[in-house]
């Protein structure tokens, strides 16, 4: 296997075309305009290859190239796996294959790997025709603004996570955001409750991603914000438009609908936390709210908070959540517990249907109580 350099990275476009086709990061580091890393079996005639982005590794080719297999295996954990990553701040490893066929071949490429795989089932999306007035559609009250460096400079401290996180793990910075990458927001009384944000752009492709507040959700926003940002950037010239998620994610495959993507194609990923805690609490979220396993959930989230120093308020009422549904009685204690992380949706508790067997004891937190 060869780590290629820059100038050999032409000998590679071949083999990842496919992928490139729905995944403009691959494009991206392949024109060398995002950072990534190259790996080859033969810069001649290359059978399989691995491409590594600021978001996730790629893998092209023959699965069954064991020479290949092995090669990369001694790599990632010689480098990712070991903190010698592209983006030092991505929590981390996610797998996107070329095809399903790679999944025997992974279970021995990261055998020696400390914890199970999330597996994922996701959709990717085209722009197609605008189908929304977003002038209209906008609700009362809000109004939509670009994300430029005088918007980012306003809102400050106050300035949400998620933006903060997308700007660091697409774009390495807010200077290379504002200057190959573009967004659009939603306020409501000056505060930044929505937001659409180029992940990734190259030449006339990109991909963005959605994110409201919780409080603004379901209002119409995020089809608003989207199909404005959908609007001004096809008239910038951007003809490739495209919109990665989870199948589960009926909100965000709602918004990309009704603002006029198309579905092209599904696909499958494989995620590895590097922080155990947090690989554990995905995997526990995973098999309760896409497989309604709740044993195995209660088993995950159970891990999560014994390998966690301080685990947050939501690993701890899932905890509860999972429990409940099998009727255990510690589901009581782990919704004490969650409280005492900061949990405060009084609300949320008492709508929740697993928890109505356990409302007369009285140990059971009330809003009151608290």
């Amino acid at each position: 296997m060869f780590r290629l350099n820059p100038s050999q990275y032409a000998a590679a476009i071949p083999l990842f075309e496919e992928l490139a086709d729905f995944n403009v990061y691959v494009t991206a580091v392949l024109q060398q305009k995002s950072p990534g890393r190259v790996y080859l079996d033969s810069l001649d005639a290359p059978k399989s290859g691995f491409l590594v982005s600021l978001d996730r590794s790629y893998l092209a080719g023959n699965p069954e190239n064991q020479d290949f297999n092995r090669a990369l295996r001694d790599e990632l954990h010689a480098t990712l796996l070991a903190g010698d990553r592209i983006n030092p701040v991505n929590p981390e490893l996610v797998l996107t294959p070329d095809s399903p066929d790679w999944e025997p071949a992974l279970a021995d490429i990261l055998a020696d790997w400390r914890w199970p795989p999330v597996w994922g089932i996701n959709q990717y999306y085209s722009f197609d025709t605008l189908r929304v007035n977003w002038r209209d559609s906008l609700p009362p009250g809000y109004t939509i603004t670009h994300l430029d460096a005088v918007l980012l400079a306003e809102q400050g401290l106050s300035l949400p996570i998620h933006i903060v996180d997308s700007i660091r793990l697409g774009w390495e910075n807010e200077a290379n955001f504002l200057t190959n990458g573009f967004g659009m927001a939603a306020l409501y009384d000056e505060e930044m409750v929505c937001w659409c944000l180029a992940d990734v752009t190259v030449g006339d492709a990109c991909e963005i991603g959605i994110e409201t507040i919780p409080g603004h959700r379901g209002r119409g926003v995020a089809t608003a914000v989207t199909a404005a940002t959908v609007e001004h950037y096809a008239a910038k010239g951007y003809k490739h438009i495209g919109w990665h998620c989870e199948a589960s994610n009926k909100g965000s495959i709602r918004v990309a609908e009704k603002v006029g993507f198309v579905m092209e194609r599904p696909y499958n990923d494989y995620t590895f936390g590097y922080e155990e805690s947090r690989h554990y609490a995905e995997l526990g979220r995973l098999y309760f709210f896409e497989a309604q396993m709740y044993e195995e959930a209660a088993s995950m989230l159970e891990i999560a908070i014994e390998v966690d120093d301080a685990p947050p308020a939501y690993v701890y009422f899932l905890a509860a959540r999972a429990l409940a549904h099998l009727e255990e009685p510690e589901a009581i204690d782990y919704l004490h517990e969650a409280i005492d992380a900061g949990f405060k949706d009084w609300r949320l508790l008492e709508s929740l249907p697993e928890f109505a067997p356990y409302r007369s004891d009285p140990d059971f937190p009330t809003s009151e109580a608290s």
